[in-house]
């Protein structure tokens, strides 16, 4: 359903922080082992002045409109102007993800797929916005059906299908056919957006990458 009349998007799962003591401060989490997810209507996933963990894993997830997105993180009527869009941090293991993914220019994305995971989809296709991190292990393949925009990738030398589209890192269009190391986007706290100021717990798993001024990475989970 459409999640109110402080945003013009539909959703099947939308994930904020209203700010108004209706949901607790802090990260929010979204888990899904199994089970079947169709949308109907607009986009699968939205997030909106609040971080958040989704997991996914084996869960089959369909999107009946061809017009909406899988992910979307971007601002809406919640928050403080400038800091109210949606971090994401996204594990899919032994998961398949068909669709496109939003990230606007006060949001960010860390998606890290493993274990065979697949997604056919795009990432801010129509220009760079929002910070976006990939990362693909454990034989996990990602096919472009557009071109992408992100601003940093670790990948294997076979783990992604250009499908005759381009891939920018940063910028510079992604050579396939070759290896990656990059690093996760950094987790920010603020007083009145992104889960009510709290800094975000770190994923379980092996040790994150350096740091920044603007909060800290995500440890990458295990695979």
């Amino acid at each position: 359903k459409k999640n109110s009349d402080k945003s013009s998007y539909y959703q099947a799962v939308m994930i904020y922080q209203s700010m108004s003591g209706d949901a607790a401060e802090g990260t929010s989490s979204f888990t899904m082992n199994g089970g079947t997810l169709t949308n109907q209507n607009g986009d699968v996933f939205f997030v909106n002045n609040t971080a958040t963990d989704i997991s996914l894993s084996n869960a089959t997830i369909t999107n009946n409109d061809t017009e909406g997105v899988f992910l979307r993180a971007a601002a809406a009527g919640w928050g403080s102007e400038g800091s109210n869009g949606g971090q994401v941090t996204m594990n899919a293991k032994q998961q398949t993800i068909n669709g496109d993914m939003v990230v606007d220019d006060v949001s960010h994305l860390n998606l890290y797929l493993s274990d065979s995971s697949v997604f056919n989809g795009a990432i801010n296709s129509t220009g760079q916005a929002g910070e976006v991190y990939v990362d693909l292990s454990g034989g996990a393949k990602w096919t472009l059906t557009a071109d992408s925009y992100i601003t940093s990738l670790t990948c294997d030398a076979d783990s992604i299908d250009l499908n005759g589209h381009t891939l920018y890192v940063n910028g510079k269009a992604y050579t396939a056919g070759t290896a990656s190391t990059g690093e996760a986007i950094a987790v920010v706290s603020t007083g009145s957006g992104h889960g009510g100021g709290s800094t975000p717990p770190d994923k379980p798993g092996e040790g994150g990458s350096g740091s920044s001024d603007r909060g800290t990475p995500p440890e990458k989970p295990n695979n």
